[in-house]
C-alpha cells in the first residue's frame, strides 16, 4: 500500500483556497488506494466551496479504494462542518497522530 500523503491548507478555504487544494488533491483521486491526511490546524475558515472539495476528494478516493481523513480542525471550523452535517460524512480526528493511525490501519 502507498504511503500517507499529508496536506496542511493555510488560512481560508474560500474560492481561491479551495481551487488550490483541489489542484493538489485531484491527481491523487485517480490513484488507487491513496491515503491522504488533511491537517486543518492552520485553516481558519472554509466556505461551502472548500467543504465541497474535501467531500469530492474523499468520495473519489473511497471509490478508488483509498481514504481521506481530516485532523486538527479548530473549534470554529468544526462548527462550520457540523452545521453543514458533514461531520457524519467526513472522517475527522482530533490529532494528526490519531488521523495517521486511522490511515495506517485502513485496508480497502
Amino acid at each position: 500500500m502507498s504511503d500517507i500523503i499529508e496536506f496542511q491548507p493555510r488560512g481560508r478555504l474560500d474560492a481561491l483556497g479551495a481551487r488550490a487544494l483541489w489542484s493538489e488533491l485531484e491527481p491523487l483521486t485517480r490513484v488507487p488506494q491513496t491515503r491522504v491526511l488533511v491537517d486543518l490546524s492552520e485553516t481558519r475558515y472554509s466556505s461551502s466551496e472548500g467543504l465541497r472539495v474535501l467531500i469530492r476528494a474523499s468520495r473519489s478516493m473511497q471509490q478508488g479504494g483509498g481514504k481521506l481523513v481530516l485532523c486538527c480542525a479548530g473549534a470554529r471550523l468544526l462548527e462550520i462542518i457540523s452545521m453543514a452535517g458533514l461531520d457524519r460524512i467526513l472522517e475527522i480526528h482530533p490529532t494528526a497522530a490519531d488521523a495517521r493511525a486511522a490511515l495506517e490501519t485502513f485496508s480497502a
